[in-house]
């Protein structure tokens, strides 16, 4: 890149950081003149057209970029771009053009990491980190990644050890101190708790290391069964995550309904379409709910890959609708108008490379429950397993869990019931006008009579029989969820009920879930 265009570039992005999306437009004016066909200007026209809601435009400009980038830092953002916009096979065999020995900039490997991390490459990602780790070694944050991607490749006790080291060189890092104490059950004679209370005497009260801390005290005091204290904890996370996200309860219920009232918006297909290759089984429901217990077990099977949570299917949904946004009135003129093959064809060219040659890949993508109808009016060869879970241990399992700004709804506990409800209502929904099409598998069923779960499941996805199926831990495929520990041990039902000690707290919550589940059979019957 030569300094004149680096100059601009820069500039460019200050402009875009900012907002400023006239004076960022007068710099690409400025690059086209210099060198319309340099991968910077094709790049920099993808981030605005994707500002300015021309999702097509900006997959175009990208993927072009992508011909045209050769040094590394180039390819990198340009990556960045194509997984923005929903081309992640092409960033897939972008980011492989840089082999791990042309990198030597400490920031470039820890920025090339994340990105592989993002593409759901957990091995690539700890190299680059190993390689980082040398040139700053009392750098908490790195410590923190390294010891991230450890723990979702399986490799617990070291990522133990990560994140202590993490924690030794920031005491207050409470994104460290949370995975910590959830790799494992803590004891009263083994536990993290004293580590814990240094943090909390050193941390800014109120910040997110101040709920992260407060949420791993929670889960520690909820080990030793010491529940008042454990309470007190998670209220307090709680209360902190709800101050900090600025959640907006409303918001998020009107957008649900919105979908609701769109989601007859979709052509019937006159035959199943049969695509050549690999193809997606969707692993989908709420948050905690047990999909990745089921994603493990199911991609045991000879057959089958479990491809992690993709967000896939939403993004190709923006590019058939061009349009960013699944809850305003725009997407809503336009759902009904979409060539559904097409969006099934797209899908399946960003996402048969990660089927490593299996018939099969998990498409685990917990929300995708917002659009199943969609998934099978795009794909009605595809296989939906929905798992459900009793909507209080469930509720509770989010309100325990800290999700940064994904799921803010979690935070409350009357948001936390209103989110329940409006998930219930849409997969009824689904299952009305798709009949066939989802099957719903019972988290305690799965959990407490395995193998006759799991010969459902099997069968309804054609597949046979195969009794390594029932044991999770012979799994080893990376996992990058919460539940990355709890997966390598064998399948266990403490989960279940563990709202109770608590129950005299809940009890607005159950509450809530009641009178809305009774309102519910009304209508039906009704």
């Amino acid at each position: 890149m030569t300094d004149p265009m680096g100059r601009l570039w820069a500039r460019a992005q200050r402009y875009l950081a900012q907002g400023d999306l006239a004076p960022a437009l007068a710099t690409l004016d400025s690059m086209r003149a210099r060198m319309p066909t340099h991968a910077r200007t094709h790049l920099l026209a993808a981030q605005i057209a994707w500002r300015n809601d021309e999702v097509r435009t900006a997959a175009s400009e990208a993927l072009e970029a992508a011909r045209l980038a050769d040094e590394p830092e180039g390819i990198l953002d340009v990556t960045e771009v194509l997984l923005l916009t929903g081309e992640v096979a092409a960033a897939h065999e972008c980011i492989e053009r840089l082999s791990l020995d042309a990198i030597e900039s400490h920031e470039t490997l820890i920025r090339c990491a994340d990105l592989r991390q993002e593409l759901g490459e957990h091995g690539d990602s700890l190299a680059l980190l190993d390689k980082a780790l040398p040139g700053t070694p009392r750098d908490a944050k790195l410590h923190f990644y390294r010891a991230q991607q450890l723990a979702f490749l399986g490799r617990l006790r070291e990522a133990e050890a990560g994140y202590e080291t993490s924690l030794d060189l920031a005491p207050s890092y409470g994104r460290a101190a949370l995975p910590l104490v959830r790799l494992r059950r803590q004891t009263l004679q083994d536990n993290h708790l004293g580590r814990l209370e240094t943090g909390l005497a050193a941390v800014a009260s109120g910040t997110r290391d101040h709920a992260a801390l407060e949420f791993a005290r929670y889960k520690v005091l909820e080990d030793l069964q010491q529940y008042a204290g454990a309470w007190e904890a998670l209220a307090r996370a709680n209360a902190i995550m709800s101050a900090q996200s600025g959640q907006d309860a409303a918001r998020q219920h009107a957008a649900l309904r919105s979908l609701y009232d769109i989601s007859a918006e979709f052509a019937s297909q006159s035959a199943e379409s049969v695509p050549h290759g690999p193809q997606p089984i969707f692993v989908i429901g709420l948050p905690r709910s047990g999909t990745t217990v089921l994603e493990r077990l199911l991609g045991n099977h000879a057959e089958v890959v479990s491809a992690g949570e993709l967000a896939s299917f939403g993004q190709q949904l923006r590019w058939a609708a061009n349009h960013r946004h699944f809850h305003d009135q725009v997407f809503a003129d336009r759902i009904g108008k979409l060539d559904w093959v097409e969006l099934g064809k797209r899908y399946l060219a960003q996402t048969q490379w990660r089927a490593s040659g299996k018939r099969y890949f998990i498409d685990k993508q917990p929300v995708n429950w917002m659009v199943a109808g969609w998934l099978h009016a795009a794909l009605p060869g595809s296989r939906i397993l929905h798992m459900v879970r009793d909507p209080m241990d469930v509720c509770f399992s989010n309100y325990r869990a800290m999700f940064g700004d994904a799921y803010t709804w979690s935070y409350q506990l009357d948001s936390l019931a209103q989110h329940y409800h409006d998930y219930r209502r849409l997969v009824s929904r689904w299952h009305e006008l798709v009949p066939g099409a989802i099957l719903d598998v019972s988290y305690a069923d799965l959990v407490s009579e395995t193998e006759n779960t799991l010969r459902g499941v099997l069968d309804f996805c054609g597949l046979e029989w195969e009794p390594a199926c029932v044991d999770i831990t012979l799994n080893d495929r990376p996992v990058s969820t919460l539940s990355a520990a709890q997966v390598h041990e064998p399948l266990h039902a403490r989960s279940i009920g563990a709202w109770r000690p608590y129950g005299e707290h809940l009890v607005e919550l159950f509450t809530s879930i009641s009178k809305m589940h009774e309102s519910a059979r009304t209508s039906v019957r009704t």
